[in-house]
């Protein structure tokens, strides 16, 4: 887990305020006021009070991926920084609970630490309070840090934020094993604000979607009106030769898309240049047995261009067959 250290904590362990500047440029990384998060191990001399926490086994330190995942490793660390700040009964939840649960969001809507409160809602710099009185058994004792249980986690993501950052989560947590649709489903009260929309989460998510990609990616058919996009079909010429897995095929059409992520090429055993090059090989394949191949980066996925050419390519496929 992250080390946070606060200005107290490092005044006692012996630091001048110069110290502490000059690890500011090193070891430390100011989070919010009065907050530090350790960054790195150091051997620094005039850090030796600090280097016994960046030394331990259990500590961790933020990482930069140059991509959006730092929108997640960011919040990680505002959420320890706020551990300390609780107030008895208060719950990580929403967002912030799916990380602590080891679930990876596809967006970040906000940068805010999310937290469940038998109170009023409240909206502060670097916090959402949302109002809500939670029985025992929806907190898991799983976690050092007080953390909404994960049905629950993902029944309030579902409530309260959009598709987008919804249907990865849930279908993350399917694909895990870890809960069923009822579970989430059953803690979504009839008359409850935002139920419809959990619902809908519920019913487009999928334990077969491999990446938070390619749940974004069922989420923009839904919104563009495309239907009969069937995720992970293995694909054959019509002589019965392998193909490949497509990450979507449309049922009936001749109509696949692949949905390019970050892990779909640096995270193959061989590669990224062996996987881009496998990647080719598979989409001349597709074309040479008639198929429109569609290869979508992250940013294809909120082009609304992108999905009205794949409906329309469906849509004259479709009226080529009956025509």
């Amino acid at each position: 887990m992250f080390q946070v250290l606060t200005t107290r904590q490092l005044r006692e362990l012996g630091m001048s305020r110069t110290q502490m500047a000059e690890a500011e440029q090193c070891c430390l990384r100011r989070v919010r006021k009065g907050h530090f998060v350790i960054r790195k191990a150091c051997d620094n001399d005039h850090h030796t009070p600090i280097r016994d926490f960046s030394t331990d086994q259990d500590t961790s330190f933020p990482t930069v991926f140059g991509d959006l995942r730092d929108e997640a490793e960011e919040l990680r660390v505002q959420i320890a920084c706020r551990l300390g700040a609780l107030l008895p009964g208060d719950v990580f939840s929403h967002v912030s609970a799916a990380l602590i649960h080891r679930l990876d969001p596809a967006l970040i809507e906000s940068s805010k630490v999310e937290i469940s409160r038998d109170s009023p809602p409240r909206n502060y710099d670097g916090v959402l309070i949302y109002s809500r009185k939670l029985p025992p058994e929806e907190i898991s004792s799983e976690f050092a840090y007080p953390v909404t249980t994960l049905p629950r986690t993902l029944a309030d993501v579902a409530l309260d934020h959009s598709l987008e950052v919804s249907v990865p989560l849930i279908s993350q947590a399917l694909r895990s094993g870890k809960v069923d649709r009822s579970d989430i489903t059953d803690l979504l009260v009839k008359g409850q604000r935002g139920r419809r929309r959990a619902l809908l989460a519920v019913e487009l998510s999928s334990a077969e979607y491999e990446s938070p990609a390619e749940a974004v990616c069922a989420v923009k058919f839904h919104r563009f009106g495309i239907t009969g996009m069937v995720p992970q079909v293995e694909t054959f010429t019509e002589s019965g030769r392998f193909i490949g897995r497509n990450d979507f095929r449309h049922e009936s059409a001749p109509v696949a898309v692949e949905v390019h992520g970050v892990g779909k090429f640096y995270l193959n055993p061989h590669g990224p240049d062996e996987a881009s090059k496998l990647s080719h090989q598979r989409n001349m394949d597709l074309l040479n047995a008639g198929f429109t191949v569609f290869n979508l980066s992250f940013g294809d996925l909120f082009r609304p261009r992108i999905f009205a050419a794949i409906k329309r390519a469906i849509e004259t496929a479709n009226q080529r067959k009956t025509g």
